[in-house]
């Protein structure tokens, strides 16, 4: 039978390791750690679970400290896992078996990153093969080793194969993302990396990637227009045959042309030829016909999203989203009951997406009243359980047609104790829309930190009461002009005529930035 050695690097791991080690019993008969520098006990929690410690100093380049850990492993097999990673009994028993297959030599997991309201992006990596003390990893950040594992593989004449059973990886959970400072890290490792190799197009897309995941606008903009330069210098052929190529160009267009479609479509299409289908690039498209008012060729990029399916562990991109966007256009030709039906099918692949739950409750609504969006609500809570976000999308769905007193409780229970994320921001919404200036202003500023958008609700407050606002808002244009909408809209549903009348007095000091709101609210007096 075939030995396993696990291997691994780590570092300030204590609270992640215990739940680690208990997923792997059963799995290995070697544990390599290599710990890069632990002060809080991390050593010391793998060596009481049998594990051969090696001490090794961090020095900024993850391939280096992984190859010290295939130095050390003496198993048939090396399976590469990190702390932040579980597997369960199911992936146990086949990743054993396929061992057992003479003819294979490596094997790619299936990586499943949640994401928030329950959505999952899944992606197939390199993570196993048969030792081989060629095999070595390369690249600082997102360390590689598939072009030595594919040499091993000609040589020996055997295959890569895949485990089905997924791999959770828990480490990119924004709250603890931030509490280890990744962002930091990683964009230093990137930005050496990029200094070194220009045109390290795989640096670029974890570049735009981060910035992303971080919403940091800024980073995206000027991460998007060193991309293009390297891809000027370049080529097109750049990305020819490349299986990311697609994303990385709809990151982009997406970071560098949100609010200018027509750039946005001149730059995808050019693009086009050389890459491989994938949904983000048809999604990305879709979205700048939508804005352009094309609606035929919005249709058939979201159509084309779906019909790739599988080929895109990003699930949101090849199912729940293109249906949402094909529910928009529905909406758009008067459509309601169509709408209503795509927005049914993403709910089927994704039933707690709020998105989709707000859309499908302000439909319900819109359609079949009240009596049936309550009769939608009990059957789904039924097949899918009650959730936040079903609450979330009811008390949306009330505000936005001016149910003001039955909004409220939905968003209390949406947004928890302590009230936090979107839901409660909405909230705050509504209590201003109640006419509770003083309880939704104190939620907001609860809220800075966490939701960028709460800032447009201090902006607003400040207004009202003729302060002063000193605040350096991350928001691209076209969510801060919708937020406010948010904001001025509950402000109007409060029916507070002196509100509306302050606002309006001290518009003038956000002209600039909102050159539409003094018409706005004068149309709504």
């Amino acid at each position: 039978m075939s030995s396993i050695s696990i291997v691994m690097i780590v570092k300030d791991e204590a609270e992640m390791a215990p739940g680690f080690i208990e997923s792997v019993k059963g799995l290995w008969d070697e544990l390599v750690v290599v710990d890069t520098g632990s002060t809080d006990g991390t050593p010391e929690v793998f060596a009481a679970a049998g594990a051969k410690i090696v001490h090794h100093p961090w020095a900024d380049d993850f391939a280096e400290a992984r190859n010290v850990s295939l130095a050390h492993a003496n198993g048939d097999w090396v399976l590469v896992l990190d702390a932040d990673e579980r597997v369960s009994p199911a992936f146990i028993k086949a990743f054993l078996a396929r061992c057992e297959e003479p003819s294979v030599g490596a094997l790619t997991v299936r990586m499943s990153n949640p994401l928030p309201y329950g959505h999952r992006r899944d992606s197939w990596l390199l993570r196993a093969w048969r030792r081989d003390d060629a095999v070595r990893f390369r690249h600082a950040i997102h360390e590689d080793a598939s072009s030595d594992v594919a040499r091993m593989l000609f040589s020996t004449k055997r295959t890569i194969e895949r485990v089905d059973a997924p791999v959770e990886h828990l480490g990119y959970v924004r709250t603890r993302a931030a509490a280890k400072d990744k962002k930091r890290r990683d964009l230093a490792l990137l930005e050496r990396t990029l200094a070194k190799e220009p045109h390290d197009f795989y640096a670029h897309l974890k570049l735009l990637e981060l910035s992303r995941f971080w919403r940091d606008s800024v980073l995206w903009s000027e991460s998007a227009r060193r991309a293009i330069d390297a891809l000027e210098a370049k080529g097109p052929e750049a990305l020819a045959g490349v299986p990311w190529g697609g994303e990385l160009i709809a990151l982009v267009s997406e970071g560098l042309f949100r609010a200018d479609s027509a750039a946005g479509l001149a730059f995808l299409e050019r693009w086009e030829p050389h890459l491989v289908a994938g949904a983000p690039f048809f999604h990305r498209r879709a979205q700048h016909h939508e804005a352009m008012g094309d609606a035929a060729r919005a249709t058939a990029d979201f159509s084309r999203c779906l019909e790739l399916g599988e080929l895109l562990g990003d699930h949101q991109l090849s199912t729940v989203r293109p249906r949402l966007g094909l529910a928009r256009l529905s909406l758009m030709a008067g459509k309601a009951a169509e709408a209503l039906g795509h927005v049914d099918e993403a709910l089927e692949v994704q039933p707690r997406d709020p998105e989709a739950l707000v859309a499908g409750a302000a439909l319900r609504l819109q359609l079949e009243g009240q009596a049936g969006l309550d009769a939608w609500v009990a059957e789904h809570a039924r097949r899918h359980g009650p959730s936040p976000e079903l609450a979330w999308a009811v008390g949306d769905a009330a505000l936005t047609l001016g149910r003001v007193e039955q909004a409220i409780p939905a968003l209390r229970r949406a947004a928890g104790v302590p009230p936090s994320g979107p839901a409660a921001l909405r909230l705050a919404q509504a209590l201003l829309a109640d006419g509770q200036l003083a309880p939704a202003e104190q939620l907001t500023r609860s809220l800075l930190d966490s939701e960028p958008e709460a800032g447009l609700g201090v902006l607003l407050f400040d207004l009202l009461q003729n302060r002063d606002t000193a605040l350096d808002l991350d928001l691209t244009p076209e969510t801060a002009h919708a937020s406010m909408r948010h904001w001025v809209d509950a402000l109007i549903r409060s029916r507070k005529r002196e509100w509306v009348s302050q606002l309006r007095q001290n518009a003038a000091a956000v002209g600039t930035v909102f050159p539409w709101l003094d018409d706005y609210l004068r149309r709504s007096a």
